[in-house]
């Protein structure tokens, strides 16, 4: 085979290799079954927050949001109420906002005035939207207690909203006990 019909040959595995990879890896997105990321960031208090701590308490879901993003604030009223409804079973949400360092002095009044129950924390240097791969926001991740990433979600919509709640759902469902057997 001559060199540029060797080079097409390359180029076409090449493009074959692409198209047949899952989405994930050419978004350069966590899997899901993967290990989710450790990290800490602080609260509102300036208190620092551990992933790796609060999972010791059951699933987290990581809920990335910005106050210049509308999505992301159609959201928070949801996420808000999977944290009621599912925190006295051990789901920690955290409500992470990208804000730049000038912005977020402006979560903590936002939050307030909304009465948001949630713990929020704060990245305004974006580190853990490189950490976890992604660009965009509204960003969503439900991590198992085992530290798996069990859901992703980009983006926000009723639909989203409430397949986020049946994901969170399957993480309390208990199995039910094998039946026993009967001896006649």
């Amino acid at each position: 085979m001559n060199r540029p019909a060797s080079m097409i040959v390359v180029a076409l595995a090449g493009l074959i290799a692409l198209v047949a990879a899952p989405s994930e890896i050419l978004a350069g997105r966590l899997a899901i079954g993967g290990d989710a990321p450790d990290f800490t960031l602080k609260n509102l208090a300036g208190e620092k927050v551990t992933l790796s701590e609060a999972l010791e308490n059951g699933p987290v879901l990581l809920d990335f949001w910005a106050l210049w993003c509308k999505p992301c604030l159609k959201a928070l009223p949801s996420t808000s109420a999977l944290h009621d409804e599912f925190s006295e079973k051990g789901l920690t949400v955290l409500a992470i906002n990208t804000d730049s360092p000038r912005s977020a002095a402006k979560v903590k009044p936002y939050i307030k005035t909304k009465h948001y129950s949630m713990e929020v924390l704060l990245d305004p240097n974006q580190k853990l939207q490189r950490l976890y791969r992604f660009n965009s926001i509204p960003q969503v991740y439900l991590i198992a207690q085992d530290g798996s990433i069990a859901y992703s979600q980009l983006g926000y919509s009723p639909a989203l909203e409430e397949r986020l709640e049946s994901e969170v759902v399957k993480l309390f469902t208990t199995k039910s006990a094998p039946e026993e057997e009967t001896h006649n």
